[in-house]
């Protein structure tokens, strides 16, 4: 099953530096990651370039003006990008736990979705977990 990963980010760079990290960790990366931008400032397509040499999958950066919210769209722009049978949708904000592709891997079934939640973590830990830009190990 060939799986896409679309993450979705607004003017984070230092939370998207993050989540691109813990991607990179993952036991089982997706087919490919495609950042969907709401129209975040150039810093953030900064952190995607940076990252694009260490990506041995496609790293794709979709953006559109910013002119208000309009995440729903840029969620339909990244789904009509997509070339995995799979999809997962997360915020650019998340650590992802190392086993989290592989588990909807082994969960996914036809004509069915799975939904999950997270962990909220306090501003000061997430603050420095930005400023380090360097995900935590996760259990």
């Amino acid at each position: 099953m060939k799986i896409s990963l679309i993450l979705s980010t607004y003017n984070r760079p230092d939370a998207l530096a993050v989540t691109l990290e813990s991607i990179l960790r993952l036991d089982r990366l997706p087919d490919e990651v495609i950042v969907g931008d709401d129209g975040s400032t150039r810093e953030t397509a900064e952190v995607i370039e940076s990252f694009r040499p260490r990506f041995p999958i496609p790293l794709v950066h979709l953006w559109h003006e910013d002119r208000g919210f309009r995440l729903a769209k840029m969620r339909n722009k990244c789904i009509a990008r997509a070339t995995g049978d799979y999809i997962v949708q997360i915020d650019g904000d998340l650590i992802l736990h190392p086993a989290f592709i592989a588990d909807h891997a082994a969960a996914a079934r036809p004509h069915a979705f799975l939904k999950g939640t997270r962990v909220l973590l306090d501003r000061p830990y997430s603050e420095a977990i930005c400023a380090s830009q360097n995900p935590p190990p996760v259990c």
